[in-house]
């Protein structure tokens, strides 16, 4: 059938080998239903009669990006009021909720995997409106409400579970499960932006994290952390946490760990969040001088960067995702965690694009994140050539479509009108 069969044709292709000097080529993709079936250097012969032609006019066709670190329970407005979005009225904040998801796949990112909701079916409900086809959005890999314990950042209980002991937390993760989620997010340090609670405190325990990992592991789920603390980066590697966020500071023990599980763990630094405060843009919502000082954020970026190159040469596997929804981190500006990267962290633009792309299938499982035969129908196309230059990921007048499951699901009238 015509309908099940799609050829990109007269474009380039950033197929996500993984090579750090990989460049796009000249070539073309054949799509049959929700699976890539063929890429050529060069043109296919296809049959017009057959497939669903479309010319790319030296676009380039790359995999869909993966942002590992979202929070869609934050509205296109979102400042830094938590509390009055989840006491918003459930049926107003779920069109904020979708709101969020077109835009993140509208932005090209195909996948996403949730990292704490303010309404607890934020995520789960947005899946199920995805997947039904009754709401443009990117194939999400569900959250609850983050995880922490008494005395912790987040303990009043107004956004947070709180858990004392290993019974409690088997307890939460499995109510969490049941309701749907697939990524629980712990809270097990704490973050400057809270002066009170500073970003070296670690929060929680092995046995704590054991329990979570083993009944997350029963339902198919997967443990995510808020891991600042060099002590709770190394806790989490060593007790098989699979999905790490910031890893601001990583000592010695903590780069041991992580290397020692270097098959089995990412990490998600949430990077441009921290530059952007830093670099002052947050100021005009209050982060002025004196707090970014108390926060220590200067300091905690410098020790990000030295870390996460650190990190790199060890070859454990980074993650793209930050955090992205305050006014100072726009959505839709996902593809500035990539920069990021290329600039603070020393990767080319290749290696930037996989750690949006390649690195996130195998933590999922997926067959996502590259342009191969058998792969799904993930794609981005993009004006220009993100392997030169992955600024171009963040200009939406250069993004021509989005392709997911093999269909279209954002056209730019710009260019195919």
């Amino acid at each position: 059938m015509v309908d099940d069969r799609t050829l990109l044709t007269n474009g380039r292709v950033f197929a996500s080998t993984g090579d750090p000097g990989e460049r796009s080529f000249d070539g073309d993709v054949l799509v049959e239903g929700n699976r890539i079936v063929s890429v050529v250097p060069g043109r296919l012969d296809v049959d017009p009669a057959s497939a669903r032609i479309v010319d790319l006019e030296g676009a380039t066709v790359l995999p869909g990006l993966c942002d590992a670190h979202t929070h869609i329970s934050w509205p296109l407005d979102f400042v830094f009021d938590h509390d009055e979005v989840a006491a918003a009225p459930s049926h107003r904040h779920i069109l904020d909720v979708a709101a969020v998801a077109r835009t993140f796949v509208e932005s090209g990112y195909t996948l996403i995997i949730g990292a704490g909701v303010l309404q607890i079916e934020d995520d789960t409900l947005m899946k199920e409106f995805v997947d039904r086809g009754l709401h443009p959005g990117p194939r999400i890999v569900p959250s609850g409400p983050m995880i922490t314990e008494p005395g912790a950042l987040g303990s009043d209980g107004h956004l947070m579970e709180v858990v004392a002991d290993a019974r409690e937390m088997r307890e939460a993760v499995a109510r969490q499960c049941d309701r749907g989620a697939r990524a629980i997010k712990l809270f097990i340090s704490g973050d400057g932006i809270v002066p009170e609670f500073p970003s070296e405190d670690t929060y929680m325990n092995d046995a704590m994290l054991a329990a979570a990992v083993g009944t997350a592991a029963s339902y198919g789920a997967i443990i995510t952390v808020h891991a600042r603390s060099a002590e709770s980066v190394a806790m989490a590697a060593r007790t098989g946490v699979q999905l790490i966020h910031h890893a601001c500071f990583i000592d010695d023990s903590a780069l041991a760990a992580l290397e020692a599980r270097r098959d089995d763990v990412w990490v998600c630094p949430g990077m441009h969040y921290l530059y952007a405060v830093v670099h002052g843009h947050a100021e005009p919502w209050g982060m002025t001088p004196d707090r970014l000082e108390r926060s220590g954020y200067a300091h905690e970026l410098a020790c990000m960067a030295d870390g996460l190159r650190k990190l790199k040469a060890t070859g454990v596997r980074i993650l793209s995702g930050g955090d992205f929804g305050h006014q100072w981190t726009h959505h839709g500006t996902y593809a500035a965690e990539l920069q990021r990267y290329v600039e603070l962290l020393d990767m080319s633009a290749a290696e930037a694009i996989h750690t949006a792309t390649r690195n996130a299938g195998p933590l999922v499982g997926l067959a996502v994140g590259q342009v191969a035969e058998g792969y799904l129908a993930d794609l981005l196309v993009v004006d220009g050539d993100p392997a030169a230059d992955v600024g171009a990921l963040l200009d939406g007048d250069r993004r021509r479509a989005v392709m997911k499951d093999g269909k279209f699901v954002y056209v730019n009238p710009l260019h195919y009108p």
